[in-house]
């Protein structure tokens, strides 16, 4: 996928959760948009708070959730 398109979907206020789709069939979901997006590479941290590097070419499709699926996970309390 072209790089421009990528922060184009990052940049974006508000700013709106979406998935990674990439061409080894693995996901990411894009929690915040406190990711890196250079020409070679994007970096952000998973679910397990892991960094995660993509090549921008490898991201075949972009995917925006919907409310409702981040509402519906557990929520944590963290006191």
């Amino acid at each position: 996928m072209n790089v421009d398109e990528i922060r184009k979907v990052v940049r974006q206020k508000p700013f709106k959760l979406f998935t990674f789709h990439l061409d080894n069939g693995q996901k990411y979901v894009i929690r915040h948009p406190e990711i890196i997006v250079s020409n070679q590479l994007i970096m952000t941290i998973d679910d397990d708070g892991k960094a995660v590097l993509i090549a921008p070419e490898a991201v075949t499709s972009i995917e925006f959730m919907e409310a409702e699926t981040v509402l519906a996970e557990p929520a944590t309390d963290r006191q």
